[in-house]
């Protein structure tokens, strides 16, 4: 299967999207696409479905009977359809017999996590990542060529999202997905597309090699910019010299042929260097835009030189309900000096209610909270309704005590350079009032930073401006976020909310996880996880042990009987391992 497009543009009421823009898509391709909002993903990807008209350019389809899949990013559903009788009636246009697709349907149901209490509940009032599922129970059931996932990850927990990704690994056709989540990209992808507003370009690999590829393009580029203005600033120091050289011998030549002779060669010199100067002027290569510093200095104004207790925050026994329903019971934990923590756990077990705990806006709670009087918390809210509308960017986020020049510093860090600050903040977008928020709370001068989900709405660069900023933050910060890159990147410590009891673990994500799988691992197998693990252990000491006498040994007979048994112990430890992954 191939599908090609050749010099795409496309336009909404006079106002370009893009122009001219080409690429491929063939058998094996995942392709991440990926680029600031509004630059036109969504835009691209319903060219390729079929479901909008090109300005110009071609698609072609190879075969021309490819069966497009696109699931779209913000599912729409019939007013008063159950969940049930929406996923029965998109099953139904792949299958005839309905004995047999209402089996699909309720196993497949269960399979994207919408269980049987949800299937007579309408379709729209479900929650946000409830309606992503939905979405995606047609990439189940839906015969496909190929397959355009529109931010699929939305509003997804952790365990959805991993999921997810196992389906989107299995499947064999080509994907195309548009995603803000890298750490779902690093998984699932083996192309990336950037869509810029002057093109389209392709890399292999995932996220993190694309990223690796973008920075030596820019180094390179950058080593070429400075030669060819190096290469100007002489061509146009040698242009003045033969023109003075020139006015020079033209004035003196007189009748004199040797001075003639002289001015010609000068005028014949000038016009090739300006020329060449000409043709350098225009294949010029464009300046790299560098990267804006994080503003380390106005980030931690209020940290660099202050002591602080050993415990910003000290929660003992808290226990929080709504009525009849008990969010978590008996949760205890603290809150260090540069601690970094990302706090986890499925939708609706009491995150944002945690932090809002912590921070003071939720009272209601049982047991002991304290908070060093030391300690300036900071808050970002999901909903973002700490901002002024009617303000400008620069205005609203400028307070008290901080200069204008630093203040645009850090504004400029966060992608609002030049004119930007002097924007309306109701004009801005959803993901530039996260910015803004952010901003804002950087420059409050708190010490701690209380986060729940900063990054929604933020397209990849806006996520990693902020993580620059959030990572030479020498204060501590506590998170919610269903980003697991941005997690891995900033979280030295993890709290999850799991049964209503909160679990720390005191290391990074990479930690978290390997713990995690150990601890479900020994909860499954029960009494025989702790034989096997031993058994692992005595067999990987043996032959460590064994690969140093044979090392040692020189003797042919006792090498070969030493060799017999190194791999006799090789295989049981493979066995064993196989045991603890089957348990």
């Amino acid at each position: 299967m191939n599908i090609n497009f050749t010099e795409l543009s496309k336009s909404y009421r006079g106002k370009r999207v893009f122009e001219k823009i080409s690429g491929h898509i063939s058998d094996g391709d995942r392709v991440g696409l990926v680029g600031v909002n509004g630059v036109g993903k969504t835009t691209l990807a319903k060219l390729l479905a079929g479901l909008e008209e090109k300005d110009s350019g071609t698609i072609t389809y190879s075969p021309s009977y490819i069966k497009v899949l696109y699931i779209e990013q913000y599912p729409v559903f019939d007013e008063n359809i159950t969940v049930y009788d929406e996923a029965l009636r998109v099953a139904l246009k792949s299958y005839d017999n309905r004995a047999h697709v209402e089996a699909i349907v309720k196993k497949n149901l269960v399979k994207v996590g919408l269980g049987e209490n949800k299937w007579r509940q309408k379709a729209i009032s479900l929650s946000g990542g409830e309606k992503t599922k939905l979405a995606l129970f047609k990439a189940c059931v839906a015969e496909f060529d190929f397959l355009i996932l529109d931010e699929p990850t939305n509003h997804l927990d952790m365990k959805s999202l991993a999921w997810l990704e196992e389906f989107v690994l299995k499947i064999s056709k080509p994907i195309l997905v548009i995603s803000h989540d890298r750490f779902f990209l690093d998984k699932v992808a083996n192309k990336i597309w950037e869509l810029t507003p002057q093109e389209l370009k392709a890399y292999d690999g995932n996220y993190s090699s694309y990223k690796i590829q973008k920075e030596n393009e820019i180094k390179s580029l950058t080593k070429e910019y400075n030669k060819q203005q190096m290469r100007i600033s002489q061509l146009k120091q040698e242009i003045n010299d033969r023109r003075s050289w020139y006015n020079s011998a033209h004035k003196g030549a007189g009748t004199n042929d040797y001075y003639r002779s002289r001015a010609t060669k000068h005028a014949r010199v000038l016009k090739a260097k300006q020329r060449q100067l000409e043709r350098i002027e225009r294949e010029k290569i464009d300046k790299p835009k560098k990267p804006v510093s994080p503003a380390f200095d106005i980030i931690n104004k209020s940290i660099t030189g202050r002591k602080f207790p050993k415990f910003l925050v000290q929660g003992k026994n808290l226990s929080k309900s709504f009525g009849n329903r008990q969010i978590f019971q008996d949760v205890s934990f603290d809150i260090k000096p540069q601690d970094k923590i990302a706090l986890l756990g499925e939708n609706g077990v009491g995150k944002s209610t945690l932090l809002k705990i912590i921070c003071g806006l939720d009272k209601d709670f049982s047991g002991k909270l304290k908070i060093s009087p030391s300690v300036k918390i900071g808050y970002f809210a999901q909903e973002l309704d700490n901002l002024n509308n009617e303000a400008t960017i620069l205005d609203d986020v400028l307070v008290e005590g901080n200069k204008v020049e630093e203040t645009r510093l850090l504004l400029a860090s966060l992608l609002f350079r030049g004119d930007d600050v002097f924007k309306k903040i109701g004009n801005l977008s959803m993901g530039e009032k996260g910015r803004v928020a952010f901003a804002k709370l950087i420059l409050s001068g708190a010490h701690l930073l209380v986060l729940d989900e900063a990054t929604n709405y933020m397209d990849i660069v806006s996520k990693e401006k902020m993580e620059e900023a959030l990572e030479e933050f020498e204060g501590s910060i506590i998170f919610v976020s269903h980003d697991r890159y941005f997690i891995k990147r900033l979280a030295n410590r993890i709290f999850t909310i799991e049964d209503r009891k909160l679990y720390c673990f005191e290391g990074d994500y990479e930690y978290y996880l390997a713990k995690n799988k150990y601890q479900k691992a020994q909860k499954e197998i029960g009494a025989d996880f702790r034989l096997i693990s031993d058994n692992i252990k005595r067999l990987e000491l043996e032959l460590a042990f064994l690969s140093g006498k044979l090392d040692e040994t020189v003797d042919e007979e006792e090498k070969e009987k030493l060799n017999e048994k190194f791999l006799a112990v090789a295989r049981e430890l493979n066995k064993n391992r196989e045991l603890l992954k089957m348990k």
